[in-house]
């Protein structure tokens, strides 16, 4: 992950592909902000339209790295995993690293970048079915999603006329393809 790449998206703020969420832990280790069902509207949102990058640790109006306690930095990659998995059917896969940016006095803090990769899945989160538009998440009409779930479901299938067919008793070199046997005999 190039460094100085991340930093510049973050400079830039928020878009299409890209969220920035500030983490609030308590002194137990348990993350309270942001809520697990917003965070899991926004990553199924990423997941619905072109994938994206979520970097905790980074206030999204300020543009400030907060950074998470390094004490708390495998609760909170648990806890984002937790979300990924239980409030989000089906579960979104995501990619997470662990690095260290400056904040604004120069001190490196914390932070976790999940890469939210396009699904070949429609995901519901806890409130619904969410795109990402822009910066922001939109709520699915019905007839939107019952589009992106036909675009999505015609990913899952591979045509026949697009397969590799062995065709018994016949070379590579024949030039013949299955074509040429509209009616499924292949021993003549």
């Amino acid at each position: 992950m190039n460094i100085e790449r991340l930093l510049q998206r973050i400079r830039l703020g928020e878009d299409s592909t890209f969220e920035l969420n500030q983490v609030t832990v308590r002194a137990n280790g348990k993350a309270i902000e942001p809520h697990a069902d917003g965070l899991s509207d926004e990553l199924a949102a990423l997941g619905n339209a072109n994938g994206g990058t979520l970097v905790l640790g980074v206030d999204d109006k300020t543009k400030a790295i907060s950074g998470i306690p390094l004490e708390h930095l495998d609760t909170v990659e648990a806890w984002l995993t937790a979300i990924c998995t239980d409030r989000i059917r089906p579960p979104l896969d995501v990619v997470t690293h662990h690095l260290e940016l400056p904040g604004a006095d120069g001190q490196l803090r914390a932070v976790i970048v999940a890469e939210v990769p396009r699904s070949l899945w429609v995901h519901e989160s806890a409130n619904g079915y969410f795109r990402r538009v822009g910066h922001a998440r939109r709520k699915l009409t019905p007839d939107v999603l019952a589009r992106l779930f036909q675009q999505r479901s015609q990913a899952h299938l591979t045509r026949i006329a697009e397969q590799e067919v062995a065709v018994p008793a016949t070379r590579l070199d024949t030039g013949l393809v299955a074509s040429d046997y509209p009616d499924g005999n292949f021993t003549r």
